[in-house]
């Protein structure tokens, strides 16, 4: 997937209403970017694919 177009979509996808950067605090939601890398590098954040109360839901690629 171009890199060019997952940050094109994410801008686009920041138009849209988001949940509240408060919530982004200890006991609230983790801070997550475009290109994280989880458990050792295996998991890669790709896009978000939605939220809500009490969870949001990344996209993430597999390099295993």
């Amino acid at each position: 997937m171009d890199l060019d177009f997952l940050t094109y979509h994410y801008q686009i996808k920041q138009l849209w209403e988001e949940e509240r950067l408060s919530r982004y605090e200890p006991g609230g939601y983790h801070p997550v970017h475009l290109r994280d890398l989880f458990k050792e590098g295996r998991y890669e954040v790709v896009d978000k694919l939605g939220w809500g109360g009490f969870s949001t839901v990344w996209l993430a690629r597999d390099h295993e």
